[in-house]
């Protein structure tokens, strides 16, 4: 006689469909540190994101500062720009990293602006938040 077990993992209908789409998460307390090689889009999904930026790779960016972002938003990281991510609170944080193409990339308005006059940009659905 064979007995064999089996275990199975039950994921939520919105982590399910998260994965399905290319989300990733990150749990209260954790980090992620990117620097991208090329233009990138921080997405947020699900949750609130804290994102720290520098001032890119040539240290001239004005960009440079924290942005918090809220589901539905997303932010442009620029190639060599260091972000480091977390999640606000004790929620998790869903998010996806895309690759931008350039044309997009490069006529985004900078979140500074568009947070500091709230002028609109075709290229980012909505506007973040800056502290």
């Amino acid at each position: 006689m064979t007995i064999t077990s089996q275990t199975f993992k039950f994921l939520s209908t919105a982590a399910t469909a998260a994965a399905a789409h290319g989300a990733s998460t990150l749990l209260p307390g954790k980090a992620l540190s990117l620097t991208p090689r090329a233009p990138m889009a921080l997405r947020v999904a699900e949750g609130q994101a804290w994102v720290t930026l520098d001032a890119g790779p040539y240290g001239t960016g004005a960009e440079a500062g924290d942005v918090f972002l809220h589901a539905g938003q997303t932010l442009w990281v620029a190639a060599g720009q260091h972000a480091v991510v977390e999640p606000v609170g004790r929620e998790r944080l869903q998010y996806r990293w895309t690759r931008t193409p350039v044309e997009v990339a490069s006529t985004a308005t900078p979140w500074w602006r568009r947070a500091a006059f709230g002028s609109p940009s075709v290229a980012v659905a909505s506007d973040a938040c800056c502290a």
